[in-house]
């Protein structure tokens, strides 16, 4: 085999390694009908959520050094929005949801783009 293929078939073994270690972070199964977050600067905590359709208790945390809020948007409409959380700071809403996929974020400035973004799934 020459010497440029087997180059090229290494780098595509590297790509395909590092590949497999990335992807998406396994999404946090909730059994019960509470679900607790943590907002850090830029990160909501676990990203993915799982949790039974109904009512259902958030618990969210400010674990950051800024200020963020916690939303979570529907296909139409934002289902829940807490307030700024001041850093350290908690709070609890419960809404009842309807089975199906929802976005959770920080509406504070550009916190979404920069990452402050999740998924909720209500089965």
């Amino acid at each position: 085999m020459p010497a440029s293929t087997r180059r090229l078939l290494a780098l595509f073994t590297c790509a395909l390694a590092l590949a497999a270690c990335g992807g998406a972070p396994a999404a946090v199964r909730e059994r019960s009908s509470k679900a607790a977050l943590t907002l850090d600067d830029y990160l909501i905590r676990p990203q993915t959520v799982s949790v039974p359709r109904g009512e259902v208790t958030f618990t969210v945390t400010n674990r950051g050094r800024l200020g963020h809020t916690f939303r979570i948007r529907g296909k139409t409409k934002n289902v829940l929005a807490m307030q700024t959380l001041e850093p350290g700071e908690s709070k609890t809403e419960t809404r009842k949801l309807a089975k199906g996929t929802y976005t959770m974020y920080c509406v504070l400035a550009n916190h979404e783009e920069l990452g402050m973004y999740g998924t909720l799934v209500v089965r």
